[in-house]
């Protein structure tokens, strides 16, 4: 990858962090805490975990392990739709939709670019269920 890229998506990720950060924030004093049982949400966190692994391997260059990444984000995708109905996490679920499709189209080229934000998003999931469904109501 080269400078220009991994400044590029530097740049992007850190105004994800702060859309993100703010977002919780918002939801955390001003929305009642939406439900997601720990059970699901651990499952949840397992699924995006595991995909993150798979991205890791992935970067080696092995078009298995992006498809194992992909299946596995499609996986929690379809279990966060099935659980959860609040706007922060269909925020991020969007964010998870556009990083598969971008996963399925990207050359090998720009895969450590998308591992960023593969890895982002993953964290970005961990704060939100660790904040918000762990958490408690504010």
């Amino acid at each position: 990858m080269t400078r220009r890229a991994q400044l590029g998506m530097a740049m992007f990720l850190i105004a994800e962090t702060v859309f993100f950060f703010l977002l919780i924030l918002a939801f955390r004093y001003f929305a009642p805490t939406p439900y997601l049982s720990s059970r699901n949400g651990w499952i949840l966190s397992v699924l995006l975990l595991s995909s993150a692994l798979a991205m890791w391997r992935a970067v080696s260059g092995s078009r298995l392990w992006i498809n194992v990444t992909i299946i596995l984000g499609a996986a929690f995708l379809a279990g966060l739709l099935a659980v959860s109905s609040s706007a922060l996490t269909g925020i991020h679920g969007l964010h998870i939709l556009a990083g598969l499709v971008a996963l399925a189209l990207v050359p090998a080229s720009a895969l450590r670019a998308m591992a960023l934000y593969w890895y982002f998003l993953t964290a970005v999931w961990l704060a939100i269920f660790l904040a918000v469904y762990m958490g408690g109501a504010a």
